[in-house]
């Protein structure tokens, strides 16, 4: 417990110094606290109105059979959605390892911390109002109170864990991770094809059987915290990132960085970035990501294109976007704040600024090149005017795109957190979310099947071309703004850096 009381007062000193929570002002953080409350109060009466509705759009069946076959659905939900927007414990052991704690206890009292989170407000709100409405009301006080165990088990424990072991899978174990998303995938095809219902059949009996449901969840929950805690402690005594430098092949991948330097513009400056990239785990997320999207993406248009089918909508708006942009747009609204913690030798150092500039604008073309190999690829088999409108939307990314990325990439004030998941968002400046929707210009100007194709590819393809034919003068236009604005970033850096 003496554990548990240091990091909880540690997490609550943090959150009450970050400038970020409700702009750093009592009356933003009631503002925001009332915004929530507004934002769950539909979500509580849904939840408690769920019975009633179930009975009016199904009378033959009864309520209660539907709502215990529906309940385990929300686990992986709630992993998932755990996953994508919560930062893992474990990137905040390290500060704790050198004080006379138990490691144990360390381990235990961050997995604990895991569940203070908006996640798990969410999770109650969902299972409280439907429980008070329909379980409570129909079974006995011990019957009931094993339903309502059973399901904050499932629904807060089990899927907090659930999403920080997978977290450390990716981190450490990224075939491990995808043989997880597999496993769990391959759950739910059979559950659709192959039938009777397994997952619905399954939550029928745990939450049906409330002994039987009680035991099994605290078996389930038990098992993940245990392969938690062996994961986290395996993380905690050797870091994989150091491992991987360590071992692996090191002449080749020297000789990669050596190449790099001898042959792009600011070469030495681009190595520095892909060795970030590399070591790094948010950065190596949001490559293993981008990589998959654009896999997907043009996976999906070349076989359309080989059937003979004709492109959907859906994929001329991802292709032009995500499959283009790629590694460049996870990367490109936090181009600077991704060098936060080496931002004083990097500005400072005796290069010119503009060779900084310059490999910034160098790693963000660089990572789209993949997309634009892709997207070529698929034109060869679109009709003209298709084609057209891609190879504008190329323009519009190499041209456009990448040195808008750099341009509100030196007002950045805030430094990424590079040892949390690419997936753990946090709120973006204004420039930030500028850059997306600059990035997202092809998207919106889109039109399918009205004949102003050509009108449009020029209407992106111009200011493309023009910014392509500018590349060698770019830099120098950006360089004189960057040294207005660097004095402004470090001191930004060092103000909003993570207590």
């Amino acid at each position: 417990m003496r554990t548990f009381r240091i990091l909880f007062r540690h997490r609550v000193t943090r959150w009450r110094r970050d400038p970020t929570w409700g702009t750093g002002t009592v009356a933003g953080q009631i503002v925001l606290l009332g915004l929530l409350l507004f934002l769950l109060a539909p979500l509580g009466l849904g939840s408690y109105v769920l019975g009633d509705v179930l009975r009016e759009l199904y009378p033959d069946t009864g309520a209660l059979g539907l709502i215990n076959g529906g309940m385990l659905y929300l686990v992986p939900a709630l992993t998932a959605s755990r996953f994508m927007t919560q930062s893992p414990p474990s990137e905040h052991v390290a500060p704790y390892v050198s004080l006379p704690i138990s490691g144990t206890g360390l381990l235990n009292g961050q997995a604990a911390l895991s569940l203070l989170s908006l996640h798990t407000v969410f999770a109650v709100v969902l299972v409280g109002p439907v429980w008070a409405a329909e379980i409570a009301t129909a079974w006995s006080p011990g019957a009931a109170g094993a339903w309502l165990v059973t399901a904050l088990l499932l629904t807060v424990v089990l899927a907090s864990h659930g999403a920080t072991l997978l977290h450390l899978l990716l981190g450490r174990r990224p075939w491990g991770f995808v043989g997880a998303l597999a496993g769990i995938a391959l759950i739910f095809v059979a559950d659709a094809t192959l039938g009777p219902d397994l997952v619905r059949g399954l939550s029928r009996v745990v939450f049906g059987r409330p002994a039987l449901g009680l035991a099994a969840a605290v078996v389930a929950v038990g098992g993940m915290h245990a392969a938690l805690l062996r994961a986290m402690r395996a993380r905690l005594e050797v870091d994989g990132r150091t491992g991987q430098r360590s071992g692996g092949s090191p002449r080749r991948g020297a000789g990669v960085y050596r190449w790099v330097e001898r042959t792009l513009p600011a070469g030495r400056l681009v190595a520095l970035e892909l060795r970030q990239i590399v070591r790094t785990r948010r950065l190596r997320g949001m490559m293993l990501y981008t990589s998959l999207a654009l896999v997907a993406i043009h996976g999906w248009g070349l076989m359309t294109v080989v059937s003979g089918g004709s492109i959907e909508p859906l994929y001329i708006v991802l292709a032009s976007t995500t499959g283009i942009g790629g590694a460049a747009l996870g990367l490109g609204p936090v181009v600077f704040g991704a060098s936060s913690s080496y931002a004083d030798e990097l500005f400072a150092h005796p290069h010119r600024l503009v060779a900084v500039v310059r490999a910034k604008m160098t790693i963000l073309w660089n990572g789209t090149i993949p997309g634009t190999i892709l997207l070529l690829s698929v034109c060869t088999g679109l009709p003209v005017s298709k084609s057209v409108f891609f190879v504008a939307s190329i323009l519009w990314w190499w041209g456009v795109v990448v040195p808008g990325f750099v341009w509100m990439g030196i007002h950045a004030r805030k430094p990424v957190d590079l040892s949390a998941s690419h997936f753990s968002f946090r709120t973006s400046s204004l420039r930030e979310t500028a850059g997306v929707l600059l990035a997202l210009a092809p998207m919106f100007t889109f039109v399918d099947a009205t004949g102003y194709w050509w009108s449009t590819s020029v209407l992106l393809g111009a200011p493309g071309l023009i910014g392509v034919l500018a590349c060698h003068w770019m830099p120098q236009l950006l360089t004189r703004r960057f040294r207005v604005r660097r004095h402004a970033m470090l001191s930004g850096f060092r103000e909003n850096e993570p207590v």
